[in-house]
């Protein structure tokens, strides 16, 4: 009798370890499936960051710039002023002058 007693406590050793092994096996996928979907997460973070940062950047470009014609404007320097509004007309609304011939390079050089 005591084989058989032996044997089904070695048949229950094995169960266990099985079962201790394949639990490990599914907390050690998990943890991995978190580390992958953090690092995606960072990725997508720090890509956010920089597009944010590049904004900041370009805003401080225009904050400045039209903090240059407002100086312009209350110390009556009609030069720089007048300049200013001769860049937006011909950078965002396209005019030109009477008489002028605009060259577009369709090579994008």
């Amino acid at each position: 009798m005591q084989a058989g007693k032996a044997k089904r406590t070695r048949k229950a050793k094995q169960g266990k370890n099985y079962l201790l092994y394949v639990l490990l096996v599914i907390v050690t996928l998990y943890v991995l499936y978190m580390i992958v979907d953090q690092q995606i997460k960072i990725s997508n973070a720090k890509e956010e960051l920089a597009e944010v940062e590049e904004q900041i950047f370009t805003q401080k470009q225009k904050n400045t710039e039209l903090k240059k014609v407002s100086d312009a404007v209350k110390n009556n320097d009609e030069d720089a002023f007048s300049g200013y509004v001769e860049r937006i007309a011909r950078e965002e609304l396209d005019y030109v002058k009477n008489g002028e011939v605009v060259f577009i390079n369709v090579a994008g050089d």
